[in-house]
């Protein structure tokens, strides 16, 4: 009775559903039970056992690996631990991969100054093979590609969690976003399946900017060398880019140009899509913080961030960081031909009111080009009197209503003829150069500001009349 067991469960196992169809995900936990030791507890594993079953050891064909309970025979128990496992397969986890290819480009680290260091590889790293990122000594680093490019990984590396498991041209298989699949065969030897070479995707990258919160690729592998099984996600921030990147590649620049200009598919769009960004007064970091401009600041020297690089990790700047903001994020695209713009006032040592100021009266300063009384937000000597020329809450800039408004300069950019003007998300202006200078100073000058004497004094802005210049 005994020995018809067996042979009535083999018949039973070989009506049941394929192996891929049995397998419980949460059994991914490595196989006590495969005796044949191919990475998996199947049909074959169970005849092997039903062949010695009722063997004892020291008798001839015992089989030490179907004595699961080293009891020193093959019975009913070790036949029950088998049948309790069977479908099990060796767990397989991603545990390391890069980026690579034609179309790859290294991102850097955002850093407040100096040349700041690219992100170092593997792109992605699951030390205790846990399926997250989130443990000391794991990584999700970012990556960038060029649109309608292919993407290359190598360095692809999977834990297994059967230590003895010695097996050859192990296919493995990974899904990406658009379509896009990697194939490619490894070696598992002490754990470790080890994927050979460069794995190319099967097609290009859309053909247009992007962003990828997540580009996620669900991997596979196939212990057996036919029946695929989840192999971990590997998840990265992922930055396509319309053309080469060009200058600085801080990771800022990367996400603040591609998710503005997402889905974008020429030089226009763009720039178009880009300007979006920046003109809704709303830009952040990689970091997800929001950067300012002359944030809690009246007086412009009271705020020393001239640099874009400042800006995204200090959050707050002057217009020179704005201006090199967007140009930064234009050849991060691959746009070149922008151009920095300073603008002064046209009559020398002048300087410039940002709207918006109040004058009252006539003014009695004594001086007929600068008639208003007015005292510095950035200090003294101050009039007796109250001043007749007064900031009020003025014109809005990046995260900020009411910003620093009296400079000597401002700076802006311009590409393609059009003149934009970040810090207030201005623009862009066009026509002529003296036209668009025109037109930037009547939608936010109210006045010039200089000396009287040993006192500051101000005057109007004369709305039809061109006082400021486009300086290349």
């Amino acid at each position: 009775m005994i020995r018809l067991l067996p042979i009535v469960l083999i018949g039973a196992l070989t009506l049941a559903p394929a192996f891929a169809d049995n397998l419980d995900p949460s059994r991914l936990d490595g196989c006590r039970t495969d005796i044949d030791g191919d990475g998996d507890t199947d049909l074959a594993d169970l005849a092997e056992l039903l062949s010695v079953y009722s063997l004892t050891s020291g008798e001839p064909g015992f089989i030490e690996a179907a004595d699961f309970d080293d009891n020193g025979v093959i019975d009913l128990s070790d036949l029950a631990e088998l049948l309790s496992e069977y479908g099990c397969v060796g767990a397989v986890q991603v545990e390391r991969m890069q980026f690579t290819g034609a179309s790859f480009v290294n991102v850097a680290h955002d850093c407040a100054s100096g040349n700041c260091s690219n992100y170092g590889t593997p792109h992605w790293l699951d030390a205790n093979l846990d399926g997250d990122t989130e443990d000391p000594g794991d990584r999700a680093y970012p990556a960038a590609y060029v649109r309608g490019g292919y993407v290359s990984i190598t360095n692809l590396r999977f834990g297994v969690s059967s230590d003895d498991l010695e097996l050859t041209d192990v296919p493995v298989l990974g899904a990406g976003p658009d379509g896009l699949i990697f194939e490619g065969t490894g070696s598992v030897s002490g754990g470790v399946l080890t994927v050979a070479g460069t794995l190319q995707s099967n097609t290009t990258l859309p053909d247009v900017v992007a962003c990828y919160d997540t580009f996620d690729i669900a991997w596979e592998a196939a212990l057996d060398g036919a029946t695929f099984f989840p192999a971990g996600v590997s998840s990265n921030r992922m930055y396509v880019t319309l053309d080469d990147p060009l200058g600085r590649r801080l990771e800022s620049f990367f996400d603040i140009s591609t998710r503005a200009a997402h889905g974008a598919d020429s030089v226009q769009s763009a720039i178009a899509a880009l300007w979006a960004g920046f003109a809704d007064l709303h830009v952040e970091n990689v970091r997800g913080e929001v950067l300012g401009y002359y944030r809690g600041v009246l007086c412009a020297s009271d705020c020393t961030v001239y640099e874009a690089q400042g800006l995204v990790m200090y959050l707050n700047g002057q217009c020179g960081s704005w201006a090199d903001l967007l140009m930064q994020c234009l050849r991060t695209l691959g746009i070149s031909g922008s151009e920095w713009i300073t603008i002064e006032p046209i009559i020398y040592n002048h300087g410039l009111l940002v709207r918006t100021y109040k004058f009252d009266g006539v003014g009695t300063s004594g001086c007929s080009s600068l008639p208003y009384t007015f005292n510095s937000p950035c200090g003294g000597p101050y009039w007796p009197d109250d001043p007749e020329c007064t900031d009020d809450v003025g014109l809005a800039g990046q995260d900020n209503p009411n910003p620093a408004s009296y400079f000597s300069r401002h700076f802006i950019v311009q590409i393609d003829g059009r003149f934009y003007d970040p810090s207030y998300g201005a623009g862009p202006f066009t026509g002529t150069t003296n036209e668009a200078n025109l037109a930037w100073e009547q939608a936010g000058i109210d006045g010039y500001h200089g000396y009287c004497g040993y006192y500051h004094a101000a005057r109007t802005d004369i709305y039809q009349n061109r006082e400021t210049e486009f300086i290349y």
